[in-house]
Formats: structure tokens, C-alpha cells, sequence
């Protein structure tokens, strides 16, 4: 009986032991401590980060541990979705030493991202949905930001952009023409 005992004991060490690793991993993956401050996917034997800023799709590629790794070598592309349900297949262009842009004037208005990295002869791939609640628009510059207050260009006040819907109506003399 003592022998059966110490088992069970030695067996709910083990599972404890594992679970607490298993914490360690998830907190290892935890987005706050993002590298770049975005969002981190796994991506095959990889990891990348997504991350929105000044209105702009920037993605990075990061190893097995989550950290920067230079882009030197690397291609990329991405897939964005649109909330209108529309698709684009943007190339992405190495920026500074381990970023990434997608070069799309909307690409920062995705609402969910298939990003595809190819490293040698390796691919990594990760989904990303954009969580920003909203999305502000300059009706004189057409800039999108995702914070309200004043344009940074022309100083007009940002409006809330509404996603649009395809074959949209128009009444006559809103001043919108195709």
C-alpha cells in the first residue's frame, strides 16, 4: 500500500511540474512582451508579430523563442481580409533590420491577415485578427489612424470609419462620384 501511495504522490509531482511549465511556455508567448509591441502568433518552428502603427501594416519575423531575428534573406507576403469581404495578396518590403511593411494604403484596415514568411526553404505562416475597435478616417486626406483627434496633415478632425459595403446607394448631391 505505501508503494502505490508514494506513486500517486510521484505522479501528481509530475503533472504539477508539467503544468507549471506549461505556464512558463504560455507566459513566455504572453503579446505584451512582444518585441515590437504588436500582436505574436506561432508560425511554424517560428513565431511573427503583427503590429499597426502611424496607419500602417508592419509585420516581423521572430524564432522559436519569440525574438527578433533580421530580415536579411527573408521574403514575405501577406493576405488581408477586409471587413467589406474583400481580399488583397500584398508583397511585403523589408524595413529597417527585422521588420516587414505590407505597402497598401488599406493594408492597416485589415480585419484578419494571413502573413507567409519564406526563410531559405523553410515557410512560416500566421493569422492575425486586427482587434482595433475602431478605425478613424481624414475626410479631406483620406489618412487612416487608429486613434481619434486631428489629422497630422491638414489638422481636420478625424471621423469614425464605417466599413463600406459593396454596390453601395448613393442619394443625389452627397458629392460622391465613381
Amino acid at each position: 500500500m505505501k508503494t502505490s501511495k508514494k506513486i500517486k504522490t510521484a505522479i501528481l509531482s509530475i503533472a504539477i511540474g508539467m503544468a507549471s511549465s506549461t505556464a512558463i511556455y504560455a507566459k513566455d508567448h504572453d503579446n505584451s512582451k512582444a518585441p515590437h509591441g504588436g500582436k505574436v502568433e506561432e508560425a511554424g518552428a517560428y513565431h511573427a508579430e503583427a503590429l499597426i502603427k502611424d496607419g500602417k501594416a508592419n509585420f516581423y519575423l521572430l524564432d522559436g523563442k519569440a525574438k527578433p531575428m533580421a530580415n536579411k534573406g527573408v521574403t514575405g507576403s501577406v493576405v488581408l481580409q477586409f471587413a467589406d469581404g474583400t481580399t488583397k495578396t500584398v508583397q511585403l518590403t523589408a524595413t529597417g533590420t527585422d521588420g516587414f511593411i505590407a505597402e497598401d494604403a488599406n493594408a492597416a484596415n485589415y480585419t484578419n491577415a494571413i502573413v507567409t514568411f519564406k526563410v531559405g526553404d523553410k515557410t512560416a505562416t500566421a493569422k492575425f485578427k486586427n482587434n482595433a475597435s475602431k478605425l478613424y478616417t481624414c475626410s479631406m486626406c483620406g489618412g487612416s489612424f487608429d486613434k481619434p483627434g486631428k489629422c497630422p496633415k491638414c489638422g481636420m478632425d478625424l471621423i469614425e470609419k464605417k466599413a463600406e459595403k459593396k454596390g453601395h446607394d448613393h442619394k443625389e448631391g452627397d458629392g460622391h462620384h465613381h
